[in-house]
């Protein structure tokens, strides 16, 4: 059947899938769904105890399509073996194993490395790094690195504390290399050190211009730049109005919400994040040395510096030092911003928000803030105790939300593609990967710290139009989705599945040798898949791709529509079975069944 056929028969299939209206159907459940307000149990123990354990399912191990359903909260995509091993030791285990997995390597040391081969192989000491060895290194991180779920939480911090190639720096990879590194570091950290780490990193003063902020010059009409005081606020920390402990709004006496700050504010905030420059510059107000000043911390020039009372939030004051250490106001402020109430809601609520679900109830904001606040030996701001308290809570994890309308999210388109590497085990004859993502940005818009703004590829709060606006709910990957998207992630499907051009492979310099690096190029491992094709073994084929891909989620309709389709093509040869397997994984990531995770 010609590429021509092929395409009509996508169209045509796509057309019922998204059209149709199919939602997944599930059986039953009777034991283990975590129904506990409309079950009751009793043991046969003496006495008679309450098991509760049985019905919330924390007496259970995982099943597959459980075990996957986790895996897509907690990763960036697994393979059936990753799945087995949830369904052995369970979820908390699994948890835990992941935390002590050390981060594979420093994704500056290995642009470090991509910079010498360009150096050394252009015999040009003085070539610059460009963006490519940030991507690269970025990749060769998410192919080979075991730790799974550090991956995971340092993609949704890079997407809500951001930094973005679209800005004044956007082709060194010395600027975002060691952001990203930041990022890994405290995945498993504390909010308040990766707070402080934001601050001084060269990166992210550049794009929110509290780099060489001098101190007020009325003389000049000089005065500090309010953007990073702004942001830090708004973005990072506490959000625009009040919030209860559960995330919902605080009101006024007319029932309108309360600002959590004020201009006045932002101005005395802006004061405390003056005096920082370059490490490696001898005089204030100058710009970037070379490629390799966005590596070192920012240091701080008191003299420089606002001197003087910050009159910061809830009543807290900056005191007036003398002599003037900008070092410990930056420390009083992050403190006040990191204490303050607004912040484990916010913060633990996007947390939710990019791993699990796009609506969490007020009760689990609520359990996951109050984790933040204390993980139980009265420590504020523990990451390890917020993800794990994110990922094992009822309502992540609890199977009675897989039918509930409102629950779950819309894949990033990015995260669906990273998805298919892990799931079909991509791998190089040397172990080693590039893939400079420029397909993926082109067709999706996305691609690790390419955001358009400081607000992300999508605003947190975004509401499409229609049913999911009507009942104030929110629907944040909506916002990018378009006909452009929506088209280029098919055609990126096409690409990368059909042709076999899953990854961009490029040189690192001009004019290198594709043989340089042609063991680096990426292939899908189907054969298991492969073996599967014959007409009445497709429902084993299914429900494998079935698992791994959309945990069990997909409906008996659409299970049938693409069975039906898959029957039609030819089985003959080597080549007919793979396009057969690559066209079930394509139906499989084009329905809506898929790409809603619920």
């Amino acid at each position: 059947m010609n590429d021509q056929k092929i395409r009509k028969y996508f169209l045509l299939v796509l057309g019922v899938l998204w059209f149709s209206g199919v939602s997944a159907q599930r059986d039953t459940v009777t034991l283990g769904y975590g129904g506990l307000p409309v079950n009751m149990t009793v043991s046969s123990s003496t006495p008679p105890g309450n098991p509760q354990n049985t019905m919330n399912q924390n007496g259970f191990l995982p099943n597959k399509n459980a075990a996957s359903r986790f895996l897509q909260h907690a990763s960036l995509g697994h393979d059936l073996t990753e799945i087995e091993n949830v369904t052995t030791v369970g979820y908390e285990s699994w948890v835990d194993s992941q935390f002590v997995i050390p981060k594979s390597f420093s994704i500056l040391q290995k642009i470090r490395d991509y910079h010498k081969i360009i150096k050394d192989s252009t015999a040009n000491p003085a070539a610059t790094v460009g963006s490519r060895p940030w991507r690269y290194a970025w990749w060769q991180y998410f192919m080979s690195s075991p730790d799974l779920l550090r991956q995971r939480v340092a993609l949704a911090l890079s997407e809500i504390c951001v930094i973005s190639e679209n800005s004044a720096f956007g082709g060194n990879a010395y600027a975002m290399g060691p952001y990203y590194d930041i990022l890994l570091d405290h995945a498993f950290g504390n909010y308040k050190d990766l707070l402080r780490d934001i601050t001084y990193n060269p990166a992210m003063s550049v794009y929110l211009t509290h780099l060489n902020n001098p101190k007020s010059n009325p003389a000049t009409n000089t005065y500090p730049d309010e953007n990073y005081a702004r942001e830090i606020m708004q973005l990072f920390t506490l959000g625009t109005v009040l919030l209860n402990n559960d995330g919902t709004e605080i009101l006024d006496n007319e029932d309108r919400p309360i600002d959590a700050y004020d201009n006045d504010d932002i101005l005395e905030f802006s004061k405390i994040f003056t005096g920082l420059t370059w490490a490696d510059r001898t005089q204030f107000g100058r710009g970037a040395l070379n490629d390799t000043s966005y590596i070192p911390d920012l240091v701080m020039w008191n003299s420089f510096h606002e001197p003087g009372v910050k009159n910061l939030l809830n009543g807290f004051q900056v005191p007036n030092r003398v002599p003037v250490d900008g070092e410990a106001d930056i420390n009083d402020a992050l403190q006040n911003l990191f204490d303050h109430p607004n912040t484990p809601p916010f913060v633990c609520k996007r947390l939710i928000q990019r791993m699990v679900t796009s609506n969490p109830s007020p009760a689990y904001v609520n359990d996951v803030a109050n984790v933040f606040i204390n993980n139980g030996s009265g420590v504020r701001g523990d990451m390890k105790a917020v993800i794990k308290a994110i990922l094992l809570h009822q309502e992540a994890k609890g199977c009675e939300n897989c039918d509930v309308p409102v629950y779950g999210m819309l894949r990033e388109p990015m995260v669906r593609y990273f998805q298919i590497h892990k799931a079909f085990n991509a791998f190089s004859t040397s172990g080693n990967y590039r893939n400079d993502l420029s397909n993926l940005v082109v067709l999706t818009g996305q691609r690790p710290l390419a955001s358009p703004s400081v607000f992300n590829f999508f605003q947190f709060d975004f509401q499409p139009i229609g049913p999911i606006a009507d009942a104030d709910l929110f629907g944040p990957e909506f916002q990018i989705t378009n006909a452009q998207t929506i088209q280029g992630f098919v055609n990126g499907l096409y690409r990368w599945l059909f042709d076999g051009d899953i990854s961009d492979e490029f040189g690192l310099y001009t004019g290198e040798p594709s043989a340089n690096y042609s063991n680096q190029i990426a292939s899908l491992e189907l054969s298991t898949e492969v073996s599967l094709t014959n007409n009445d073994q497709l429902h084993i084929l299914l429900d494998r791709l079935n698992l791994i891909l959309a945990n069990g989620s997909l409906s008996e309709a659409t299970l049938f529509t693409i069975k039906t389709v898959l029957e039609q093509f030819p089985n003959v040869s080597t080549t007919e079975k793979r396009q057969k397997v690559t066209l079930a994984i394509y139906l499989v990531m084009t329905s809506p069944d898929y790409q809603i995770k619920r």
